[in-house]
């Protein structure tokens, strides 16, 4: 199956350049956002839970079902484990269609993660740019993130500084309380003072794309409803090919959407790596 044409339109295109990040409305249905969500929420109560999961410093270490699914923030990759939610969100046609606009024919989806703020308990997501935390030489893979929950201010929306991607990779740093390396404070609020934040608030099946180099947080949810969230990181074999790892897993190739599950891994040939990094630097010579 081949993914149609997508463009953004004249708003879309001014945001992206002008502030780093545009949203997609109604991506999937509720209905089926709400079945990836049953997908995640069973997984969380599973005694050790796939997607190396990531503790949330406020688990109430709790042995009921309730406290046990609150235990966590973040479950790395669990998504290429979820066909529901592979096919439907990293592979599905509408993302790859807009991945295939900044990216070309070839997509790998370098990175897939399922994001979980408890209600009451959910902690914060420190300032950071994507591609500061990489630390591996990408700075221009596409980022996508979609709301399971209804995400809002209460319940610890995404916030964006716009017009933060025009600065470069700022180096991060582990203070005491970080939670991961994160942005310099005291640069942060330099720039909220000079270009304000922005919510992002969205329903289940709404998605936000923005640009890797910006700078953005999600607070603590000191709210009664839980949020829960999928994202992805998709990237190209011409981007990723100078790096001595492997691509990761494959989403489209020449146009044709990659159906197969479990996905198949990318770059697993050496010569496909030296293929894309010698077409990498034929485009740095032009």
């Amino acid at each position: 199956m081949k993914t149609k044409d997508w463009t953004p339109n004249e708003e879309q295109k001014q945001q992206w350049e002008e502030q780093g990040y545009f949203v997609l409305r109604n991506v999937v249905p509720r209905d089926l956002a709400i079945d990836m969500r049953g997908v995640i929420k069973n997984e969380l109560l599973k005694p050790e839970p796939e997607g190396r999961p990531d503790v949330d410093p406020m688990d109430p270490m709790g042995d009921t079902p309730e406290a046990k699914a609150l235990r966590f923030r973040k479950l790395g990759n669990f998504c290429s484990q979820a066909p529901l939610i592979w096919h439907n969100f990293q592979t599905g046609a509408p993302m790859l269609s807009v991945a295939r606009h900044f990216l070309g024919d070839d997509i790998i989806i370098k990175f897939n993660s399922v994001f979980v703020k408890p209600a009451t308990t959910g902690s914060a997501t420190p300032w950071h740019q994507d591609n500061g935390l990489w630390r591996d030489g990408e700075t221009e893979p596409f980022n996508a993130w979609m709301a399971l929950d209804p995400a809002t201010r209460e319940n610890g929306c995404l916030q964006f500084i716009p017009g933060s991607h025009k600065t470069e990779i700022v180096p991060h740093v582990l203070y005491d309380d970080s939670l991961h390396a994160e942005l310099p404070r005291e640069r942060v609020q330099e720039m909220i003072d000079k270009h304000g934040v922005v919510h992002i608030e969205a329903e289940p099946g709404d998605v936000v794309c923005w640009h890797s180099s910006l700078w953005h947080y999600s607070p603590p949810n000191p709210s009664p409803n839980s949020r829960i969230a999928i994202a992805g990181v998709w990237s190209n074999p011409a981007i990723n090919g100078g790096l001595n790892r492997p691509l990761t897993k494959w989403g489209m190739k020449d146009r044709q959407i990659c159906h197969a599950f479990p996905p198949a891994q990318a770059g697993a040939a050496q010569k496909d790596r030296k293929h894309y990094a010698s077409q990498l630097n034929q485009e740095a010579r032009k």
